[in-house]
């Protein structure tokens, strides 16, 4: 059998996860950078189909978003494609049809971001039978669905709650199944789907990565404007507020604790919901005007983190969170900043530990010692800060840019082509 070396590479998100901030980053960039980068086994034409609801043709907000995507990914055709649900999604099918058919003879690889879209794309290969279905999994959905109800372990589930977790369990199976090759966002997700779904062996691992670093240059002109110090350390959150976060049940009583140790720390919150976090700080005594509260729009937000010293990421080591890589993992070390993190979450590697980019913590057990984790960080904090903002950003560099990841993705692309 001739090696095939040339492609056309469409990704393929659904549900109208192309509204989400997450999603432009993590499925619209990663094409882009397909697109822009011509080493290797590049593709031909790259595209980005987002595939919904017909009402979603017609509404402006949706429009507004395709337009911003398009100036924002300028390289790839970006296309909607959308149907009428009580008539099993028509046109939207034909329409695919005849995208798939504009894009020529050469095999085209469907990167795929969920279950629903590889389903889209299987369809469309029973009619192409030389092209290729990636499914990308970027979090362990059937866990995640009872975990936005509160339930944090599928073991827990009972009634509605455990229908759920065996709907979402059986259709990632059949997903998997139906796919040429299968790509994850972490090595411990990636275990989990070969042993609970029968992925492939050869699973690839690509992590939610970031476009560029974020350069130190305007540092010290936004600590001087935030009041902050020279020999002031900030610590930065990072995110909104929702409950998976553990701001008020761990976050910020562990943080209260370390600012507490040492006169020269300050906390950064950077949210959109200040408003939400000022309340969740008054309501754990802390006042003070060692406090930093900030809102900027998500392209100014790197800048914002090169003016802080660490990051913080603290979750439940629940399966969810043990098995996920969150994006700002990638952001904080883009920016030049070592993570504060709890122990077992974010499928992280174990060298960036060791190489001190993150201080591990275990606060998040029942009878966990904060003020023994609060001790330690200060020692961390105070042992060549500098240095671990230079190591972090070379770690990003390396492992957290599309840049780099895309190859990995071309790897899985050549493999599955050419079975």
């Amino acid at each position: 059998m001739n090696k095939i070396n040339e492609y056309n590479l469409v990704h393929i998100t659904t549900d109208g996860e192309y509204k989400a901030p997450l999603v432009a980053s993590q499925l619209f960039d990663q094409a882009e950078f397909q697109a822009t980068n011509r080493q290797g086994f590049a593709p031909g034409k790259v595209e980005a189909w987002t595939i919904g609801p017909m009402r979603e043709y017609f509404d402006e907000g949706a429009k507004k978003k395709m337009a911003e995507l398009r100036a924002r990914c300028p390289h790839i055709k970006i296309r909607m494609v959308n149907g009428v649900g009580r008539f099993k999604m028509l046109p939207a099918y034909p329409l695919l049809l005849t995208y798939r058919r504009r894009l020529g003879k050469l095999p085209v690889i469907y990167h795929c971001r969920g279950e629903n879209a590889a389903v889209w794309a299987a369809r469309l290969k029973q009619a192409f039978p030389g092209d290729r279905v990636v499914l990308d999994v970027r979090g362990y959905w059937p866990a995640e669905v009872i975990y936005n109800k509160g339930v944090e372990d599928p073991s827990l589930a009972k009634g509605d709650d455990l229908a759920a977790y065996q709907r979402a369990y059986h259709f990632l199976s059949y997903a998997i199944s139906i796919v040429d090759a299968v790509t994850t966002v972490s090595t411990a997700l990636r275990d989990l789907l070969i042993k609970e779904h029968n992925a492939p062996a050869d699973t690839y691992v690509v992590p939610c990565c970031i476009a560029h670093l974020t350069p130190d240059n305007r540092r010290l002109e936004i600590r001087k404007s935030w009041g902050v110090a020279d020999d002031e350390i900030v610590l930065v959150y990072s995110g909104g507020t929702a409950a998976y976060q553990h701001l008020e049940d761990l976050t910020i009583p562990f943080l209260k604790k370390v600012m507490e140790r040492n006169t020269k720390i300050r906390l950064a919150f950077l949210s959109s919901e200040q408003e939400k976090i000022k309340n969740m700080l008054v309501a754990a005594g802390i006042y003070s005007d060692r406090i930093i509260l900030k809102g900027f729009p998500q392209k100014e937000v790197g800048e914002a983190l090169t003016a802080c010293d660490a990051g913080i990421l603290i979750r439940k080591p629940t399966i969810v969170n043990a098995v996920a890589n969150p994006v700002k993992i990638a952001e904080y070390l883009g920016s030049g900043l070592p993570i504060i993190i709890e122990k077992n979450v974010g499928g992280v590697a174990d060298v960036m530990f060791e190489q001190s980019i993150l201080k591990g913590i275990r606060i998040a057990a029942p009878g966990a010692d904060m003020d023994s984790d609060a001790d330690a960080v200060n020692k961390w904090l105070g042992e060549d800060l500098p240095g671990k903002r230079t190591l972090a950003r070379a770690y990003a560099e390396k492992v957290y840019l599309w840049s780099s990841a895309i190859n990995v993705s071309r790897k899985m692309y050549e493999s599955a082509l050419n079975k």
